[in-house]
């Protein structure tokens, strides 16, 4: 279960809102949340000491209002001031103890580039073994709630380590009343295959009559793949599967906001580090345009479990057009 989840703050509306998510995710877990603030000391010269002396301060009283307001809402809250720049900072406090999520709010309006503090937030996705959640500065038109999850979109790619996200969701305790979406999409460039063959086997008309069966018969593929899946991990919650063919970027983005989901859930593949979540290019495309929060794990938190092998779910043997499949996480 998650115990502690840490969250920078810099005194402004923008880091407020990482707050906020995480204090949704720890009304539903009942986790703690360590408060922590960044203020560069280098004490040496009187006047820059009086100077970091009374940003020091500063920051103490910022985080005790945020704590006692944070009290007087019934969470378990800590705060820590830490004297070195914020990437340091933040890392220092997160293996220090031994967190269980790390929750930063990036800027909206300049994509996830311009992240909070600067590049503070790539720094931490880039080098930080706790799961991530991030979210989006006015990403949502409606105020801050810490009211339980109500839709949460899983994007899977059939295998057993994308999987590993809706592990994570029951083990964690989120979403425990939420209706999950899972969602495979199946690039429409995986069947292109089809239309340079079968006009030489076919005439042109049945080539794309055969062409639209075989698209057909690859979704009715998928589409049982996620209800197995949902079956075997989700018997007991409330879940829906989607299969959607399109570019996986777009259509996780289209898919989050026309379902109105509250959360995106994305397992990464921890052993080719930060490097590959940052560069790859669905998941490079949801950090920079995604208004929904999204939950990043990886490493260890996202290894799959004996129980989540995928001999767990029935699928029906790969065909040519999985050649062409691409994986969410990357």
């Amino acid at each position: 279960m998650i115990k502690t989840i840490l969250v920078p703050l810099d005194g402004s509306p923008v880091a407020e809102q990482g707050l906020a998510a995480a204090c949704r995710i720890a009304r539903e877990t009942g986790a703690a949340l360590l408060l922590m603030r960044s203020v560069v000391y280098f004490a040496v010269e009187e006047a820059t000491r009086e100077e970091e002396s009374r940003d020091l301060r500063k920051a103490r009283e910022y985080l005790d209002t945020v704590k006692r307001d944070l009290e007087r809402q019934g969470f378990a809250a800590t705060a820590e001031v830490l004297p070195v720049e914020p990437v340091r900072a933040i890392l220092f406090a997160a293996e220090a103890h031994a967190v269980d999520l790390i929750s930063i709010c990036t800027h909206g309006r300049s994509g996830f580039e311009h992240a909070l503090l600067g590049s503070v937030a790539e720094a931490v996705l880039q080098r930080s073994a706790a799961p991530i959640l991030l979210t989006r500065a006015g990403g949502h038109a409606a105020p801050p709630t810490v009211a339980a999850y109500g839709r949460i979109l899983v994007p899977l790619d059939g295998t057993a380590f994308a999987e590993t996200a809706l592990s994570y969701l029951r083990d964690q305790g989120i979403g425990r009343a939420a209706s999950l979406l899972l969602l495979r999409v199946v690039p429409a460039g995986s069947e292109s295959f089809t239309y340079a063959s079968l006009p030489s086997m076919y005439g042109v008309p049945e080539a794309f009559e055969q062409a639209g069966r075989q698209g057909e018969a690859h979704q009715l593929e998928e589409e049982a793949y996620l209800q197995a899946l949902g079956a075997a991990r989700l018997a007991d919650g409330t879940w829906h599967p989607q299969v959607v063919i399109g570019e996986a970027g777009e259509a996780i983005l289209a898919v989050a906001g026309r379902e109105r989901a509250e959360l995106i859930v994305l397992a990464t593949h921890g052993r080719h580090g930060w490097d590959r979540l940052l560069h790859g290019s669905v998941t490079r495309h949801l950090l920079h345009r995604s208004a929904t929060p999204m939950l990043i794990l990886r490493g260890a938190g996202a290894e799959p479990a004996e129980e989540d092998a995928p001999a767990a779910v029935v699928r029906a043997a790969p065909t040519a057009m999985d050649a062409g499949r691409i994986d969410p996480s990357a």
